[in-house]
């Protein structure tokens, strides 16, 4: 656990979405090893709808993805209001049902099942967040092509 570090809150809040997620939905989501930190390509967006890492926003149920959209306002918590709320515009406008959301068990501290590594990633928004062996979060929003 990362209790003292500002952006911790980010991870239990999308710990929180896998919680949720029943046993097909859970292998869909929770893959090996995770793409790693490349500089800014760590974040480079494909523009894909499809074959992204992890399981369709789309195919959860409305209260999961509902809480997939609190995931997403905590990951624009730290910006400035209206900064964040163009950024969570363009989110929508890219097709929430169309992030994919994948946690990394390759890469879990404390064997504990609370993912350190997880990411959501849509045609148009990326979000990395690794938390071994210290946090690093990695955020990239652009408006719909």
């Amino acid at each position: 656990k990362h209790e003292d570090n500002a952006y911790w809150y980010q991870a239990v809040r999308a710990n929180e979405v896998y919680q949720m997620l029943d046993g097909k939905q859970r292998k869909a989501a929770l893959l090996g090893k995770s793409r790693g930190e490349k500089g800014n390509k760590t974040i480079e967006l494909t523009g894909k709808k499809n074959g992204l890492d992890g399981i369709r926003v789309g195919d959860l149920s409305s209260d999961q993805k509902d809480h997939v959209l609190k995931v997403v306002g905590d990951l624009l918590a730290p910006f400035r209001k209206q900064d964040s709320q163009e950024a969570l515009k363009y989110v929508k406008a890219g097709g929430v049902d169309n992030l994919h959301l994948a946690f990394y068990k390759d890469e879990n501290l404390g064997k504990d099942e609370i993912w350190d590594v997880w990411q959501l990633e849509g045609p148009n928004m990326i979000s990395y967040f690794r938390g071994k062996p210290h946090v690093h979060a990695w955020l990239h929003i652009r408006k719909p092509a």
